[in-house]
């Protein structure tokens, strides 16, 4: 499984904390994630330098040591820059990319107000340095060289770097190490009091949207996370983290590939539940797209469709990498547990 990021504090802040923290460092366990309700508990002050481990953009292990917390962040996708928002840290972000989608949810009016420095296809490293920042947050695929460079190129820069836990794409990834980011970052900004209340607030979103599911069976049903139908094609998502919650509801990704899918494909998934994302770039598909999916004769004895299991979320919400999936969790659970 997964690791979750670790933390490794270089001065001790107590004996309790370091085996606190040691604890949440590890291999992600059972044990793990049923300790994460017990963070608000810790101690709450940051002992400089500290090093924390993250993630290059292969999801390989790696470590960034801060002297102090940084004072001038950049963000490369919305749920990093919404996480730092709610730790009290949107005054320190210089400059953020663009977001994919219109901004809804209750960070809007503080998104508008941040620097935006360009796409995230096409942004250079120079813009991204003219923002001087000291630390670069978010998902870690976007630390490659065919992105906005290496880890180690903004470490030979002076500038640190931290990769969303939740972003690594290779391996099981849980749906708890957003969670682990939170009170990482509070670590790494000295926020730890809040971080941990607001870990505390989603790991109770966590347990209550997995208990109501109830499912405890390994013989997971299908699921399509679907996309852009216009009434005769579909794409599909499959991703670690969304595969994550998926399981935890009893279910699995059937997506058998991700664009130009035709409705005799979606008879072959054979999905008992649907979640059918939104995007602004789909929006003129996304419009009447279940009306049409209920309308379409060929899928009408498809488990989701014929039961009406399905489910439309915000791309923001269901495919980033930060708290907001909780949110999709509890959405997807309702959906699922009703009768």
């Amino acid at each position: 499984m997964k690791k979750f990021t670790s933390v490794v504090l270089i001065a001790a802040l107590t004996t309790a904390l370091v085996a606190s923290l040691t604890a949440c460092g590890s291999t992600q366990s059972q044990s793990q994630e049923s300790s994460q309700a017990g963070v608000s508990q810790q101690a709450s002050v940051t002992q400089y330098p500290v090093t924390i481990t993250t993630y290059d953009a292969s999801g390989k292990e790696i470590t960034q040591t801060f002297d102090k917390a940084p004072e001038r962040i950049v963000t490369n996708n919305l749920s990093a820059t919404e996480t730092l928002i709610e730790l009290g840290l949107g005054d320190k972000i210089v400059g953020m990319m663009n977001p994919d989608n219109a901004v809804t949810s209750k960070y809007k009016d503080s998104v508008e107000k941040i620097n935006k420095l360009g796409d995230k296809k096409s942004i250079s490293k120079e813009v991204i340095l003219s923002a001087i920042p000291d630390i670069v947050v978010g998902r870690a695929a976007m630390f490659s060289e065919k992105s906005l460079g290496a880890y180690t190129d903004w470490n030979n820069n002076g500038i640190n770097v931290y990769a969303q836990g939740a972003s690594v794409t290779k391996g099981n990834v849980e749906l708890t190490s957003v969670i682990q980011d939170v009170k990482n970052l509070g670590i790494i900004f000295n926020v730890q009091d809040k971080a941990n209340a607001y870990a505390d607030e989603l790991q109770k979103k966590y347990d209550a949207a997995v208990a109501k599911a109830g499912s405890s069976s390994s013989d997971r049903k299908n699921a399509l996370v679907m996309c852009a139908f216009d009434g005769n094609t579909f794409g599909a998502y499959k991703s670690a983290l969304q595969e994550n919650l998926l399981n935890k509801l009893g279910y699995t990704n059937a997506a058998t590939g991700t664009s130009g899918l035709s409705l005799e494909v979606l008879v072959t998934m054979n999905p008992e539940l649907i979640i059918y994302v939104t995007s602004d770039r789909n929006a003129k598909n996304d419009a009447n797209a279940v009306n049409k999916l209920l309308a379409a004769d060929a899928v009408s004895d498809v488990p989701a469709i014929k039961n009406r299991k399905i489910v439309t979320i915000g791309y923001d919400e269901f495919m980033d990498y930060g708290p907001a999936i909780f949110d999709a969790l509890t959405t997807v659970a309702d959906a699922v547990s009703a009768k």
